[in-house]
């Protein structure tokens, strides 16, 4: 018993729980599959995802999560108001902000709010690694090397 209970402890410290808050199936979707393309962690990615700013804080309030993507244009707490909200919590949860629209567009200064910003048209296996690289060295995190690299 003691050894199928150290085995299972084991298990579940080796998973990284990610919150994808993104109201299109289809990008929530990209996202995972991008998420699972560019982990370099040897941490197995455990995949969590909300369809707006409320769905997501209460997933937050009862779960901890050690990332999130983010769509900044939700249904509720859109523009931003989920990001605002957790950091003003104390929340330090790394976020990459990801949008169909442009950093000039949405005229946030998404380092002062500890996030990556990536434009939806960018977002490759690649770009997501740079973009979560960059929110946890906003936060005084690191990030191993990129597979294959």
């Amino acid at each position: 018993m003691g050894v199928s209970s150290g085995a299972q402890a084991a298990r579940q410290r080796t998973r990284f729980p990610v919150l994808v808050v993104d109201d299109s199936p289809t990008d929530k979707e990209l996202a995972c599959v991008y998420l699972t393309q560019a982990w370099p962690f040897d941490h197995e990615l455990e995949v969590d995802c909300a369809s707006d700013g409320e769905e997501a804080i209460k997933k937050i309030r009862s779960k901890r999560f050690a990332l999130m993507v983010l769509d900044w244009k939700l249904p509720v707490m859109g523009d931003g108001e989920l990001l605002r909200r957790l950091r003003q919590e104390g929340i330090r949860l790394p976020v990459v902000v990801v949008s169909g629209l442009s950093r000039e567009e949405i005229g946030v200064d998404f380092e002062s709010l500890g996030a990556a910003f990536l434009h939806k048209d960018q977002l490759t296996p690649g770009s997501l690694y740079q973009a979560i690289a960059t929110s946890l060295q906003l936060l005084g995190f690191s990030m191993p090397s990129q597979p294959g690299r």
